[in-house]
């Protein structure tokens, strides 16, 4: 009996053989083997590569300076990470900080890290480059600038404050990190002061100005730290 029973079990062996069980869900690229094709264990090519979609992870790398902050943050509650695809398009959902590289890289200076998102839309996609969010902490009452209006000389960063009577002033400013609309400005500048953006080449100290249009003043977002990241 047990001999019979070792050979159904080395005959129910054989015919696990004959099919292949995906590890994991996902969606499926070019088949590299059709029916009837001789295969081998050893073949270095793949018979089809299968990539997860949902969840999907994106990694990134942030600056070393930035590891304690993280760590700290990340120890009390998951950090949450926002996503910005390559045509500027935000992601609509967020993600989760879920891991942390145990070695910072020393021909960069950075530290690789790891975050997951739901993609229940498909909106990522792997290999895809993206702009990475992390939210350390919030800011209020913040002054943001684009970054064209920034400029740089010998006295450091300015930008070109336009005075009530349309003239130009170069103030020198104290920048911040960079945000996903703009940089912040540390000092030098006042809310509601009017900035040149544009024309930078032909404007000199008391210059007067001729305003062309002005938007409406937008309200600053909190200020996450920024980094490419690929899925």
């Amino acid at each position: 009996v047990k001999a019979s029973q070792a050979a159904v079990d080395v005959a129910r062996v054989q015919l696990s053989y004959t099919s292949i069980q995906a590890p994991l869900s996902g969606r499926t690229g070019e088949l590299r083997a059709d029916e009837g094709d001789l295969v081998k264990t050893a073949d270095a090519a793949a018979l089809v590569t299968i990539n997860q979609l949902r969840p999907i992870n994106v990694v990134f790398s942030m600056p070393e300076r930035l590891l304690p902050e993280i760590r700290a943050r990340h120890h009390k509650s998951p950090l949450k990470i926002g996503l910005i695809d390559n045509r500027g398009v935000r992601h609509p959902e967020q993600g989760e900080l879920t891991f942390i590289d145990n070695a910072i890289d020393q021909n960069t200076g950075t530290i690789q890290l790891k975050g997951t998102f739901a993609n229940d839309r498909d909106f990522l996609w792997p290999g895809q480059f993206v702009q990475v969010l992390l939210r350390l902490n919030l800011r209020e009452d913040a002054i943001i600038l684009p970054a064209q209006a920034i400029q740089t000389g010998q006295q450091g960063r300015y930008v070109y404050v336009v005075r009530a009577d349309d003239t130009a002033e170069l103030r020198v400013v104290k920048v911040g990190p960079q945000v996903e609309t703009g940089i912040i400005i540390e000092s030098g500048l006042k809310p509601g002061e009017r900035i040149v953006t544009d024309g930078h080449v032909r404007i000199v100290p008391d210059a007067k100005l001729q305003v062309r249009s002005e938007g409406p003043p937008r309200q600053p977002p909190p200020a996450p730290a920024k980094s490419e990241g690929k899925t």
